[in-house]
């Protein structure tokens, strides 16, 4: 029997033993300590923590979707994770952020499209329903007809957490991706329900002063809008923001509108965009989102959040660890391939 001791970003710790083959996750538990979860099969990163002494094994049959660079980093997800012997295990967040997961069902507004490969649907909770939820967080939204679930970031501000606002890809084959593309041919059919499971996630906007540095790929601009908004509703902030968004192609741009309005009342917002296959018409910077940072970016200590592919968390994660970021001062949503 091994002892687990975890310890949250706050400082709090709980120690508790864990019986054999049994998981981190399970063994708290079991103790009557909640963790931060959600797939529960080691794809959706939501339970990771970071090993401070100790081993850990994976159960049989796991394809962990950790990164070999995150794994010799001491990344470790506590759904599968079970202790080879004591294990001291950092998580990054406070026991006080896990709020409870709810069920509500949304009742869709409007589809409206964004760019060439993504859309925004917006709707409403029903029966008054409120969703509790921190910037950053997402939700399972099941595809109408299905029994398919996909993981979203709200783009909307927990002060409007009734009126709910999605940044979807358009995956050719996918099951939401379709649905979508069918209410744009035609509009949303009037009463479309979409059941909704949440909140998810340790992504989120922490309550501090310090610069922040927010880098996102395509879609995963939208839990940095739903941080932003959240800051321009509470009033006019001079905290030095920089965002670095990075798309494929000139058509997968969109959202520079909005980002120039939260400019208006976040004058230390700065917006770097860059193109990795631009067209002719285009002046900025062609590449990927890492390549618009500096290592100035890095002045006055600022928080790192992350939004966007597996390639581009694992190549900001890299600059940011080349450039001397603390680990404890990157926080990572990471959108992982969900199939069809």
């Amino acid at each position: 029997m091994a002892t687990v001791e975890a310890i949250f970003s706050d400082g709090e710790r709980f120690t508790f033993d864990a019986r054999a083959a049994e998981t981190v996750l399970a063994a708290a538990r079991r103790h009557g300590l909640a963790l931060a979860s959600d797939c529960e099969t080691g794809e959706c990163q939501t339970c990771v923590g970071t090993i401070k002494s100790g081993a850990i094994d994976y159960e049989d049959g796991v394809d962990i979707s950790l990164s070999d660079a995150d794994v010799a980093a001491g990344l470790a997800l506590c759904c599968v994770a079970t202790p080879r012997d004591n294990l001291v295990i950092e998580l990054p967040y406070t026991r006080a952020s896990l709020l409870p997961v709810r069920t509500a069902y949304l009742s869709v507004t409007a589809v409206e499209p964004l760019c060439k490969s993504a859309v925004a649907l917006r709707g409403k909770l029903m029966r008054n329903a409120k969703l509790d939820f921190y910037a950053g967080q997402y939700v399972n939204l099941t595809v109408p007809g299905t029994t398919h679930q996909r993981a979203y970031s709200m783009a909307n501000p927990p002060e409007e957490p009734d009126a709910l606002e999605f940044l979807v890809r358009l995956i050719d084959g996918g099951a939401m991706s379709e649905f979508l593309r069918a209410a744009l041919q035609s509009g949303p059919t009037p009463g479309t329900v979409i059941a909704l499971k949440g909140p998810h996630g340790v992504f989120y906007r922490r309550e501090r002063e310090a610069p922040m540095l927010m880098i996102a790929g395509g879609t995963g601009l939208a839990p940095m809008l739903a941080m932003l908004r959240q800051l321009a509703q509470r009033g006019a902030s001079r905290r030095r923001i920089t965002l670095c968004f990075g798309v494929t192609a000139a058509d997968d741009l969109f959202g520079l509108d909005v980002l120039d309005r939260l400019a208006e009342t976040l004058p230390g917002l700065e917006r770097r965009v860059a193109i990795m296959r631009p067209d002719a018409s285009w002046s900025g910077t062609r590449g990927v989102a890492t390549d618009l940072l500096a290592p100035a970016d890095l002045e006055g200590a600022p928080d790192a959040y992350l939004c966007g592919p597996p390639p581009m968390i694992a190549a900001a994660r890299a600059w940011l660890a080349a450039h001397g970021q603390p680990p404890a001062r990157i926080f990572a949503e990471e959108f992982t391939p969900t199939g069809t």
